[in-house]
């Protein structure tokens, strides 16, 4: 494949996983565009078919420094609001079940875990990278996204069997 296509391809496949990431860090859709439009500016800059082979955590290495940066520099006046819900058009193939009782309970026992437990959830479940991309993604071993990961699961799998309070 030449350059161009590879680029193509990988937006295509890469786009909406990035998006997600990516808004889960910088909690702004708008923001999460940015961070996602500067990793495909910086991967055109990219020698690509030397880079072909490990293209997959480098792109999400490279956006979540995007959405931090974003973080970083901007002040915000407004914390969460509606308007930060996705819209409809925004929605991943897997994410229509998030209407369910059941897929709003596990996003709020998700969203209670810590940063770095929720990153690998969103990189493994959501974006469906391998325990050996999510280690280049985070700068860290293959053994220790899996301890987290396993830890997370753990601490989700003991949350969701716990009964709901249910007030008559």
């Amino acid at each position: 494949m030449s350059p161009q296509e590879i680029i193509t391809h990988a937006f295509d496949r890469f786009e909406r996983p990035l998006i997600s990431y990516a808004r889960e860090i910088t909690g702004d859709l708008e923001a999460a565009r940015d961070a996602v439009q500067e990793t495909f500016l910086r991967l055109s800059r990219q020698d690509i078919v030397r880079l072909e082979p490990r293209l997959t955590p480098w792109l999400f290495f490279v956006c979540r420094n995007c959405a931090l940066d974003h973080v970083r520099k901007v002040v915000r006046f407004v914390e969460d609001s509606p308007e930060h819900e996705r819209p409809s058009d925004e929605l991943s193939p897997d994410a229509s079940a998030v209407a369910t009782e059941d897929s709003t309970r596990l996003r709020e026992l998700v969203s209670r875990l810590p940063q770095q437990q929720r990153e690998l959830i969103k990189l493994k479940f959501e974006s469906g990278l391998s325990y050996k991309e999510m280690a280049e993604v985070l700068k860290t071993s293959v053994s220790t996204v899996g301890v987290q990961l396993h830890g997370a699961l753990q601490t989700l799998r003991q949350h969701w069997n716990r009964p709901t309070h249910v007030t008559p």
